[in-house]
């Protein structure tokens, strides 16, 4: 996606230079959205997810290399060096390889049946085995792990939630109350969820067939997702003097320290001058508005990402989006109801909205972003007052 974006800002500023995209996988560029959630119903295909058909890339004039990695960076001679031995020079280089899925480190995690969740072949290969019915355990409750238990128990599938917090979000949530509206959604839906637990084995005779507890228990398994978090994909830019740190170090403007490398998206991470500190966003809109950004810098002009980060999620038909940041909140605002699942909870400091959740609250989405971007001191009896339209206390 961020490359995708760099390329259209690029042609967009005016630039005539040679693109050459760089690619791992064998198909052209497609949303990871859809993969866990309406692609494993079966609604839709990865054709239909690409972000743009081959014509607009004929048309853009870019040159695409599928099918290949990149290995090894030479930044003295600008140089990139491709798993399949070739080596393309290059003046400007944007580095947007992503991440790639946290394996899980217990004995077992390499038996067959054990799955994650990144590319479009991994979503397939999973829906077949959902397809095929039986014992779901996912590991990790975070967005991705408990949309594909959503998708797996709507299915007909057993499925137990494995999480090492006290509820499932919880980190992303600020607490334990709000991310428990989440937990019971899924519990009612008659998905088992274990918190506070860690898995400490996966056994099998080749494939896996249960999964060992830290209390000790066993829970029997057809197939295992690992949905434990990723880490961004820079292994091959060690030794290439492209400073890392849990990402590609780079300034406000996605410039690495080496001039004429950039660095969008997942794998990047970019100075924030409003937090004063390096950030990593792991979202689709953070590596939309990066990627945009860091091709109209390749193409010579000034620009620097304005991202309010995010994230949406459908589960059980029942529409959530996270909005900001809840980390450095002093206390939640809840405007609605926990228990019926129809709420908006406001993350505040400073008196100020910081982050929110939403749930089940479409038509308050659009006043609950102008809340979160504006950063205004709010009256918070007002805005949890559920008789009072929301627009007036921003």
């Amino acid at each position: 996606l961020a490359a995708v974006r760099a390329v259209e800002a690029l042609r967009e500023s005016g630039s005539s230079a040679s693109i050459v995209m760089i690619g791992a996988e064998r198909v052209l560029p497609y949303d990871r959205p859809p993969l866990s959630k309406e692609l494993l119903r079966g609604e839709t295909t990865i054709d239909d997810a690409r972000i743009h058909d081959e014509r607009f890339f004929r048309d853009h004039d870019v040159e695409l290399v599928l099918g290949a990695a990149a290995r090894q960076l030479h930044t003295a001679v600008r140089v990139l060096e491709l798993d399949d031995g070739r080596r393309i020079a290059f003046d400007e280089l944007l580095v947007a390889t992503g991440a790639a899925p946290r394996r899980l480190p217990v004995k077992g995690a390499d038996l067959d049946g054990v799955l994650t969740l990144r590319t479009g072949a991994d979503a397939l290969r999973l829906r077949a085995e959902l397809m095929r019915g039986g014992r779901v355990v996912v590991i990790g409750g975070g967005l991705i792990g408990l949309e594909v238990a959503a998708v797996a128990r709507a299915a007909g599938n057993d499925v137990t939630v494995i999480e090492a917090a006290r509820q499932p979000l919880a980190r992303l949530l600020h607490g334990e109350a709000v991310a428990g509206a989440i937990a019971a959604l899924h519990r009612d839906h008659g998905t088992i969820v274990r918190t506070s637990t860690t898995v400490t084995e996966l056994r099998g005779r080749g494939r896996v067939e249960e999964v060992v507890l830290s209390t000790g228990e066993r829970v029997p398994a057809d197939v295992v997702l690992v949905a434990i978090g990723v880490v961004p994909a820079i292994e091959w830019l060690i030794g290439s003097g492209v400073h890392l740190d849990d990402g590609v170090l780079t300034d406000a403007s996605l410039q690495t320290n080496v001039p004429g490398i950039y660095a969008a998206g997942d794998a990047a991470r970019a100075f924030q001058p409003e937090l004063r500190r390096h950030v990593r966003f792991e979202q689709y809109a953070s590596a939309s508005e990066q990627g945009g950004v860091a091709g109209r810098v390749m193409a010579g002009r000034k620009a620097i990402p304005a991202i309010t980060p995010g994230a949406g999620t459908e589960q059980f038909g029942v529409r959530m989006q996270i909005v900001g940041q809840a980390g450095a909140a002093e206390r939640v605002l809840v405007r609605g109801s926990l228990e019926d699942r129809s709420f908006a909870a406001f993350f505040v400091a400073g008196g100020c909205v910081r982050g929110a959740f939403v749930m089940n609250r479409p038509r308050e989405l659009p006043s609950v972003r102008k809340l979160v971007a504006r950063r205004v001191r709010v009256d918070e009896r007002r805005i949890v007052d559920d008789g009072e339209p929301l627009a007036l206390s921003v």
